[in-house]
């Protein structure tokens, strides 16, 4: 799925091959890092870029509701 959880990329899809990225806010100058992270979910082993802000369980939590929202997946 490759989408981003948390910060300033909040549901959006990055396609990438690295295992983290930084982007910046060009608003307030902060910068958010962006860990690939790999969830099981429904029988299926997912891709998402998880913000280093959230802990593991909020970011489980966000990805169930993204597959919950995109039934093809």
């Amino acid at each position: 799925m490759d989408i981003c959880i948390g910060g300033i990329l909040n549901g959006k899809v990055r396609k990438n091959n690295e295992n983290c990225f930084r982007t910046g806010n060009p608003h307030t100058h902060d910068v958010v890092e962006y860990q690939k992270q790999y969830f099981h979910l429904k029988g299926k082993l997912l891709s998402f870029w998880v913000c280093n802000e959230l802990n593991f369980q909020e970011a489980a939590r966000i990805a169930e509701s993204f597959l919950e929202k995109n039934k093809d997946f």
